[in-house]
């Protein structure tokens, strides 16, 4: 078996054992539930394709192209119906990949998906959480061992939430200040790990900036969790401002093997940890 966990810097294993990491989740995590035979999570571009061919029209390239353009033709609440099917809302189960992940001490889980594949994966681990969607949710406190999942776009039990078209992006800072906020402290206050998200949405890249510019060279550390990672896909994350790239070892065929190996490894790490302190490597 490899050693996954000698791949992992002492620094994010010490932060993730004090709870003073944040997980920011994407699609590619989603990508690795449990589905009907022949059916696959689709990624952004997977979705933005099936617009596109619902309006009769050719793919850009641009996913966000061919939603907007659907929403104003069809209205929101049509947009999020057609996504509950293209997500497999009723059907989708998550798999261990999820389930090891519901099982670190992570106080605090920011993602943009709009599934509930991460409330089910605490549910089935018998960990508390609270899902914050509404932004007025933000004053609610937080019970001792309970995890805060922080939906920055919405999900799909609350349409006018979802940012999802171009305009939900544009005024994501005015139509959701006090989210906007919270997510600009959560990044500044916890070291940051990447799994699954290729900090490809602008909103997120304008909080992620906002944070650089006022915390400059005093900001918490950064990681981006990948799979078999290309030296192309490294670049992009160095570029993005993240500080460390971690490329297991496998392909994008075994990435959810992968993923849900090292998450085990490290629980069983922190299992082994006395006071909070790791021994690795």
């Amino acid at each position: 078996m490899v050693k996954l966990i000698e791949y992992i810097p002492r620094e994010l294993l010490d932060d993730i054992t004090s709870g003073e990491c944040l997980p920011v989740v994407g699609a590619g995590f989603s990508r690795n539930a449990i589905l009907p035979p022949e059916c696959q999570m689709p990624l952004w571009n997977d979705l933005g394709a099936r617009f596109a061919k619902l309006l009769g029209a050719a793919f850009s390239g641009k996913p966000t192209d061919s939603l907007s353009c659907y929403c104003d033709q069809r209205g929101k609440l049509e947009l999020a119906r057609i996504l509950r099917k293209c997500l497999y809302i009723n059907t989708a189960k998550p798999g261990s990949l999820h389930t090891r992940f519901a099982q670190l001490p992570f106080k605090h889980v920011l993602t943009t998906n709009f599934d509930f594949l991460l409330e089910q994966a605490y549910g089935i681990a018998g960990k508390p959480y609270i899902p914050v969607v509404d932004q007025e949710l933000l004053g609610f406190g937080q019970s001792d061992g309970e995890t805060r999942l922080v939906k920055m776009h919405g999900d799909l039990h609350h349409p006018s939430l979802m940012v999802v078209t171009e305009e939900d992006y544009d005024k994501f800072r005015d139509n959701r200040e006090a989210m906007f906020f919270e997510v600009a402290h959560l990044l500044s206050c916890h070291s940051v790990l990447f799994v699954g998200y290729s900090i490809d949405d602008p909103d997120f890249r304008q909080v992620w900036r906002l944070v650089d510019k006022h915390l400059k060279g005093l900001r918490r550390p950064s990681y981006a969790l990948l799979v078999g990672a290309t030296v192309d896909e490294a670049d992009t994350y160095r570029r993005r401002g993240i500080n460390t790239v971690i490329s297991l070892p496998g392909t994008k065929k075994t990435y959810g093997r992968v993923l849900s190996e090292a998450f085990r490894q490290i629980g069983d790490a922190i299992s082994r940890t006395p006071f909070g302190r790791t021994d690795h490597g």
